[in-house]
């Protein structure tokens, strides 16, 4: 996928106006479990391979749509252009062959349901792929989000039971925090059903292949080889990526 193709699809979406999904890249699989794996790609790895696929695989799902935004819940700049992100992202599932790629005008998963609904049937049983730490974000315990959502919600209790009725979460247990870890939350948090919510046991040496490792590793001179499929290794080397 050419970069000035991506930034003619990156520059059609409006995060000021309703929520909408370009999907770059359809799988051409479809059917009624849907997986969507909404991340940064700073870079992609083989983690968010590892785990798009060990979702699928265990939760049965038929199509995945990897979802990089336009904008960020709590991060404004990045080291490189999301040009680059969803190029090196559609290079890392190439070899997938029930994975999407999309590009949402927003952030929040409350809104990005909106959209989705306008792109898939109302039967589709959606499923959100999430690590530990994202779904600590979504349930939002100091009620940091609600005024930023682009749909209006009473309040953060209203906003948690519109993104359950709506859609399962499936959290992957990452660096120690595990099945206890999840359920602790979930009973602190009456709005959430606990049949909504899915746990993923993510092997801790694939949660250490983390994006911020492959940036730290690169402004050190390192080698990223492991961390990161072949063809995005190749990449980031050809356009002098994250050496800053």
């Amino acid at each position: 996928m050419q970069l000035d193709h991506l930034k003619e699809s990156i520059d059609d979406v409006d995060p000021n106006n309703q929520p909408v999904i370009k999907m770059l890249h359809p799988s051409g699989q479809s059917g009624p479990r849907l997986g969507v794996f909404a991340s940064s790609f700073n870079p992609p790895t083989n983690a968010h391979v590892e785990l798009i696929q060990r979702a699928a695989a265990i939760f049965g799902l038929d199509e995945v749509l990897a979802l990089a935004g336009k904008t960020n819940a709590d991060k404004l700049e990045y080291e490189c252009s999301l040009e680059d992100r969803l190029a090196m992202l559609t290079l890392a599932v190439a070899s997938v062959p029930f994975v999407s790629i999309g590009l949402s005008s927003h952030a929040f998963y409350v809104d990005i349901i909106d959209a989705l609904k306008r792109l898939y049937p109302d039967q589709t049983d959606l499923h959100f792929i999430v690590g530990f730490d994202t779904f600590e974000r979504v349930l939002d315990a100091e009620d940091r989000y609600t005024t930023r959502y682009h749909r209006e919600f009473r309040g953060r209790t209203e906003a948690i039971g519109y993104l359950f009725a709506n859609s399962h979460l499936i959290v992957a247990g990452r660096a120690g925090l595990g099945l206890p870890n999840v359920g602790s939350l979930v009973e602190r948090e009456p709005s959430v059903p606990d049949n909504r919510v899915l746990y993923l046991d993510f092997p801790a040496d694939l949660g250490e292949m983390s994006a911020t490792e492959v940036r730290t590793r690169r402004r050190k001179g390192l080698s990223i080889k492991e961390l990161v499929p072949v063809s995005v290794e190749n990449y980031i080397i050809e356009h002098g990526l994250f050496v800053m």
